[in-house]
């Protein structure tokens, strides 16, 4: 059996439950790995993914769809889930400024200054807007909403920008895993 949008939403519409098995089977694999983009975490892609497939037929969402649409609509559902997720999660407002156990206290002061600043050159390096958006963020402290309306841009656009951002970050403090985990 050839495996297409079509064939899928033919399925769902009759209500047969090959449809999800279809989806699931055709889908579920992109849709982690897209998920895996947003957070830098598989497991918790998969957990997204998952639960996008339980809603989606709980919901019955798949009666709101059509075959041209079918695509795009998993891939939004699932990347607005991702970007839920991390605000939820909103790594630099978590980080509670401890720092790994240290043989000799009297480093701690040092270490904790040696961060701050290789952080503040790092941020510093990224492109204008990814820059302002993640001071606005996560240093003015406005939410989403003030900062897209503060750069007139749309709140996804708010959200990519802090995703990429923080992706960034993590790539160059990876050896600082309470910080970016």
């Amino acid at each position: 059996m050839q495996v297409d949008d079509k064939l899928i939403c033919r399925f769902l519409k009759e209500h047969d439950p090959r449809g999800m098995e279809v989806l699931f089977e055709y889908y579920y694999r992109p849709l982690v790995l897209w998920a895996d983009t947003f957070l830098n975490d598989i497991p918790a892609a998969e957990d997204i993914v998952q639960d996008f497939f339980v809603d989606f037929w709980e919901q019955r969402a798949y009666e709101r769809i059509t075959s041209s649409s079918v695509r795009g609509y998993i891939f939004a559902a699932v990347r607005n889930r991702a970007l839920k997720l991390l605000e939820k999660r909103d790594v630099l407002r978590e980080a509670d400024g401890e720092l790994p156990v240290l043989a000799d206290e009297s480093d701690a002061g040092w270490l904790t200054e040696e961060i701050l600043q290789a952080m503040e050159e790092e941020i510093e390096k990224l492109p204008p807007r990814m820059r302002e958006v993640l001071k606005a963020v996560y240093i003015d402290g406005l939410s989403y909403r003030e900062t897209a309306e503060k750069f007139v841009i749309s709140i996804a656009t708010v959200k990519t920008l802090l995703v990429n951002a923080l992706k960034r970050l993590r790539k160059v403090f990876s050896c600082f895993p309470r910080f970016f985990s």
